[in-house]
């Protein structure tokens, strides 16, 4: 992305498997299931499928054709921080002194972690920057919003029909992508990403994430999302085109001690 598949065309075409993927299984699980949603809920399900799934992949896979990789794994890092905030606002969860200090110890291993591996910073392209930065916001405010939903409904019951919305609402803006996007002559790397990012980044990602949120509170949740950049480094180690220093090993020791400083171990009252 972009040269052989637009940005667009990953989004609008994730979102309709993802419906169809959804749909299915829950009806293969749960075919005679059936949930009346009062009016309040309708607009809450609508909402989270807006902010939670349409907005974040549209601000998010444009952001990354027009910004630099460690741009916006340094703006994706703050994800947890927002979540801190939303949840004290909307839920009215204020958090504990503990996972504040969780928050702010992982959030900076991440970003010490980020920035000894790529180097810095660069301003490149505003644009790209602020796109990313909406869609962290996005995804903070559905992680928040979609918990007093998890209480009444199923996590599959819940994705598959904010998928629906979210594909109903991309449709005007990403058609044209994918009518554009040159399917045949992709390259076999190229499928294999994209097969990679329907399954794991879209399908796993989204009902594991909407799922954990039962059990979890969100700033719970959220600061999971700082073993990203360290998980990556292990990958990278793992497939010899990296290796472990002693400023990486610290930065690891920092996020996993911050997700446990967040963790219901040491806060008994997070729900």
């Amino acid at each position: 992305m972009p040269s052989e598949i637009k940005p667009y065309s990953i989004v609008l075409t994730r979102i309709l498997i993802s419906v169809v993927f959804f749909f299915l299984i829950d009806f293969l699980l749960n075919p005679k299931a059936k949930h009346n949603l009062p009016f309040k809920d309708m607009l809450r399900l609508a909402i989270c499928g807006t902010v939670g799934v349409a907005v974040n992949q549209l601000t998010l896979y444009k952001g990354l054709s027009i910004t630099t990789p460690i741009n916006a794994a340094l703006i994706v890092a703050t994800i947890p921080v927002f979540v801190l905030i939303l949840s004290a606002l909307f839920l009215r969860n204020l958090p504990t002194w503990k996972q504040s200090l969780g928050v702010m110890i992982s959030a900076s291993g991440a970003y010490y972690l980020i920035m000894y591996t790529g180097g810095g910073l660069e301003i490149k392209n505003l644009t790209g920057d602020l796109l990313i930065l909406l869609n962290c916001i996005s995804y903070a405010i559905y992680m928040v919003i979609v918990k007093p939903l998890l209480e009444k409904y199923p996590p599959l019951f819940l994705t598959k029909w904010m998928f629906a919305v979210a594909a109903l609402v991309v449709l005007p803006f990403t058609y044209q992508d994918a009518i554009q996007t040159d399917w045949i002559n992709i390259s076999a790397e190229g499928w294999l990403s994209y097969l990679y990012i329907i399954c794991f980044a879209t399908l796993f990602n989204y009902y594991f994430t909407t799922a954990c949120l039962q059990w979890l509170s969100p700033v719970t949740a959220g600061t999971y999302g700082y073993l990203q950049p360290f998980l990556a480094t292990l990958f990278a180690v793992a497939l010899g085109i990296d290796i472990i220093s002693p400023e990486k090993i610290t930065a690891g020791v920092a996020i996993f001690f911050g997700i446990l400083l967040t963790s219901r171990l040491f806060n008994k009252t997070v729900v």
